[in-house]
């Protein structure tokens, strides 16, 4: 027999191979979480339809298609709002000579704050191909409004002694600019010169921050002479807020947009998750049946009663918290439509998502609001009515919502919360900044179940 160092040891592995192996997987992860939520949410409603006399495949499949028509048209409708329409296009510089080819930089022809086109990744230069292989340059277009925007790229390069430069020509919203000759230059071949990206609506997180920045720097502006006499005339308050403030967007907006790219996609949102839904519905107490199966007999009451308390604890948690966001989302979308608040609905939503965080949730509402109120010429007067109305919402929240339809509190430790938000942070934006506390939530109570059930059959 192992002793307990071993086990201990053994055990902390598992842990680190498995957690690993989920970090890894994470990108296809999202619709099977997704598919379970929805199952655990839905799956009381099959049960009390399967009791009134009505089948269960067919009580699966009549609430399936209801509420995932229902959801699916919300999803389409609010992410494409929220992640607006971002367009992406990739082309690759290859070298096919036997020397190394030099980039010395890439520039946009016009380099305006505002205008609408992006290199996607940021690259070191000068940055050097080896011959026979490419580089693949990715460019996205974030498009302010609707109306036709052109720009051109202009890459530096060098191969030997030789310096060159390429145009690549850029357009969208019905925009034209010329563009340079695409192909072999030498020993160097570029795969497009002119890239249409077609039509695309204004991204509303995009706007939202550099809605936010641009206040925010004009207000900085007018402090910095009062600020220069302490800090040097070198000071620029108002450069430093846009140059990290820009930094900072592109890092926490450019994970989130990925992200509900990725979760409204055709192929994510409209086959796999209701696949795996309804089958997690349809299929869940046979699946349940065939685990039992392999339990030992010594073990089965034991691991019985864990799987049926688990089960009703995570169902409770996650049903509980989806309608506590459901309705402070209501609450504060209705509250600042009420006030004439800019973006209600997309500041509602992250209001209502927020809210599952503990200790940083409602802060994040007020401030997020209130930064928006003022940015969008609101004023100190309205910044204060935004500030009531959350509190109001937070009262109702505390004194009503939260007792009555989160059945057990998470109460996780403040410094677990900021770990944890900080992971999600990391790994999905805003999103995952979102979901972390939830998940952390659920593993905790599935946790706490187990090691009582464990603790109270030991105690027989």
């Amino acid at each position: 027999m192992m002793n307990w160092q071993v086990k201990v040891i053994l055990a902390l592995v598992a842990i680190a191979v498995g957690g690993w192996f989920v970090y890894e997987i994470r990108g296809i992860l999202t619709p099977f979480v997704l598919a379970f939520i929805l199952a655990y949410v839905l799956y009381p409603i099959i049960d009390w339809m399967e009791r009134r006399g009505l089948g269960r495949a067919w009580s699966t499949l009549l609430v399936f298609s209801l509420v995932f028509a229902g959801l699916g048209l919300g999803a389409f409708k609010v992410g494409d709002k929220l992640a607006g329409e971002t367009v992406d296009r990739v082309f690759t510089i290859a070298n096919t000579g036997d020397q190394p080819l030099i980039i010395h930089g890439m520039v946009w022809e016009d380099d305006s704050r505002d205008q609408p086109f992006v290199l996607r990744e940021e690259h070191r230069w000068p940055l050097e191909i080896a011959p026979m292989e490419e580089l693949a340059v990715l460019l996205r277009f974030v498009p302010n409004d609707q109306a036709p925007a052109a720009n051109a790229l202009l890459i530096v390069y060098s191969q030997g002694q030789d310096e060159h430069s390429q145009r690549i020509s850029v357009h969208g919203n019905g925009g034209v600019v010329a563009g340079g000759q695409a192909g072999k230059s030498g020993s160097v071949v570029f795969s497009r010169a002119d890239i249409g990206f077609g039509e695309a609506d204004p991204n509303v997180l995009v706007e939202i921050g550099d809605r936010i920045l641009a206040e925010t720097s004009t207000r900085a502006a007018k402090i910095e002479p009062m600020l220069q006499p302490y800090l040097g005339s070198d000071f620029r308050l108002a450069e430093l807020i846009r140059e990290h403030g820009e930094r900072l967007m592109r890092t926490m907006l450019g994970g989130t947009t990925l992200f509900i790219e990725g979760v409204i996609s055709g192929l994510t949102f409209v086959v796999i998750v209701p696949f795996v839904a309804f089958f997690f519905l349809k299929e869940g107490r046979r699946l349940t049946r065939c685990l039992m199966a392999l339990v030992p007999n010594a073990y089965f009451e034991l691991c019985l009663n864990l799987m049926y308390q688990a089960n009703r604890q995570i169902g409770n948690y996650i049903r509980g918290q989806l309608l506590a966001v459901l309705v402070v989302s209501v609450l504060a979308i209705s509250g600042l439509s009420i006030l004439g608040v800019y973006y209600a609905l997309p500041l509602g939503l992250l209001a209502g998502l927020a809210n599952v965080i503990p200790f940083l949730g409602p802060l994040i509402g007020i401030v997020c609001s209130s930064i928006v109120a003022l940015a969008t010429g609101g004023g100190l007067a309205m910044v204060a009515k935004v500030i009531v109305m959350f509190l109001v919402i937070q009262l109702i929240d505390n004194v009503l919502i939260q007792p009555t339809m989160v059945a057990k509190s998470v109460e996780l430790h403040p410094l677990v919360v900021l770990f944890v938000v900080m992971v999600g942070s990391q790994l999905m934006g805003i999103v995952g900044m979102l979901i972390a506390v939830p998940l952390t939530g659920i593993a905790k109570v599935s946790g706490q179940t187990i090691y009582e059930g464990v603790k109270q059959y030991r105690l027989r």
